[in-house]
């Protein structure tokens, strides 16, 4: 009898055992699957955030696009510059005019600053439009820049692609296109960017 017993609780150790090993492997899975989880939506975050990054960073271009042209529009020598000189010498002159003294002359002297300032706003034209032309040839480097960094950024969390980034990745290439086409489309001699 004892050797039943005996034989009794050995039994019942090693099946004690074999459960206990089962509930350790079973746990380990489970807490590697939580692990790996969380993982990933920690990745599937960080992607989110790359993505809002470079779409920022588009806008952060434009921006900078937009009050680099104003700067160029106000900058020294400009068109309004040149409109409060111009008035101000036909003002002289047509004073003269309306006082009767030196008709002719301050006639003649005013189609000269018309003519004059004529040329001075073409030239000015030239020059603005030649700076806005190498503003936009930069806004286009830098947004091929930002789209290459963007086409990294999409490789490395390539993994991490489902249906909830998907979307939001689809739209940023759409913004991206529609950027970059944008930039093509800027208007540098009007200073206007095309309606996006």
């Amino acid at each position: 009898m004892k050797s039943l017993v005996l034989s009794a609780m050995i039994c019942a150790a090693a099946v004690g055992t074999s459960v206990a090993r089962t509930n350790v492997n079973m746990n380990l899975p489970s807490e590697k699957i939580k692990k790996e989880h969380t993982v990933d939506q920690k990745s599937v975050a960080a992607f989110k955030q790359v993505i809002a990054f470079h779409q920022r960073n588009v806008d952060v271009l434009f921006n900078q696009f937009e009050i680099a042209k104003e700067h160029v529009r106000e900058s020294r020598g400009s068109h309004a510059d040149l409109d409060r000189d111009e008035a101000f010498f036909i003002q002289v002159y047509q004073a003269d005019i309306d006082k009767g003294l030196r008709v002719e002359a301050s006639k003649k002297a005013i189609a000269e600053i018309e003519a004059m300032y004529t040329k001075k706003h073409e030239a000015r034209d030239a020059h603005e439009a030649e700076r806005l032309a190498k503003l936009r040839s930069q806004l286009q480097t830098e947004l091929e820049k930002e789209r290459k960094q963007f086409k990294k950024a999409k490789r490395k969390f390539a993994g991490f692609v489902n249906e909830e980034t998907l979307p939001l990745l689809k739209k940023a290439e759409q913004y991206f296109a529609r950027a970059i086409d944008r930039a093509e489309n800027a208007d540098v001699d009007h200073m206007t960017v095309a309606v996006r």
